[in-house]
């Protein structure tokens, strides 16, 4: 079976040092791990995950690893709100070189949590996130969406001009929003979160997406599996997010395998 990770920041530090890259990339390979997506968060990060990536296609050579640029809502409180003009123009221009192993635009989206909110208001984060729309319809590509106690505003968004089908990363939201994002064009992407024991949200939302709009991704270094803590998390750990995924819908972990392969290699355009 085969399988890909939509999410996963190989990149940060946390994650471990260059040989803990390697090393987990090496994993993911034998796992049947074929693609991973490395999202950029921001600026000053984006060259070292680009590097990041081009040493891990060495590690582990049949394991396509992809990347995105983008500037999440997270990092926003750490930034001059002056600079998010210069910012967003460096990222056109970077995005527009198209670095190799580029499919995606983000980490980017909404977070309405009292200390992100605290230090970057709803005015200015929906600024930002417009720009990144303006980004994905010049160029075609999805974006990655991280989505935070905005659902209603998010969709609200979307809704208001065509875009490319994206991905709602790491889905912590209702089945009911979920069959509304979907039903706008875009797709569900299921992270550690739905191994929990308790998690009642993510298994109604696993069984109320459409098939042709499901993926799954691990989040790394975050979101690492019920069964698999208190260690960090890797894109190996991709097939416990998938057996619970499974278990939900009530599907063989090989038909998952072909749907989500499918739809990720689809709405990534990968080949």
């Amino acid at each position: 079976m085969n399988w890909i990770d939509t999410h996963a920041h190989l990149d940060l530090p946390r994650f471990g040092d260059d040989a803990d890259r390697r090393a987990a990339a090496v994993r993911a390979q034998s796992a049947g791990i074929v693609s991973i997506v490395i999202p950029g968060v921001e600026p000053a990060g984006w060259d070292g995950m680009l590097a990041t990536a081009a040493q891990l296609r060495e590690a582990a050579p049949f394991v396509g690893f992809h990347t995105a640029l983008g500037i999440h809502p997270q990092v926003l409180p750490e930034i001059a709100a002056e600079l998010d003009a210069a910012h967003i123009e460096q990222l056109e221009q970077r995005v527009l070189a198209a670095p190799a192993g580029m499919v995606a635009i983000g980490e980017c989206g909404l977070d309405f949590g009292a200390e992100i909110e605290a230090g970057a208001a709803r005015a200015r984060q929906i600024a930002v996130l417009k720009a990144h729309f303006a980004l994905a319809r010049r160029t075609g590509l999805p974006l990655l969406l991280h989505c935070l106690r905005a659902h209603a505003v998010l969709l609200e968004l979307l809704r208001a001009a065509p875009l490319p089908p994206s991905i709602l990363h790491s889905w912590s939201g209702s089945a009911e929003l979920a069959a509304l994002f979907c039903r706008a064009g875009h797709f569900i992407s299921f992270a550690g979160s739905i191994t929990l024991p308790r998690a009642r949200r993510p298994l109604e939302s696993a069984r109320a997406v459409p098939a042709d709009r499901l993926l799954l991704e691990t989040d790394s270094p975050d979101q690492t599996p019920f069964n698999r803590r208190p260690a960090g998390n890797e894109p190996a750990f991709l097939l416990e997010v998938a057996a619970a995924v499974a278990a939900a819908r009530d599907e063989t972990l090989a038909a998952l395998a072909e749907q989500t392969t499918a739809n990720a290699r689809r709405v990534l355009g990968l080949a």
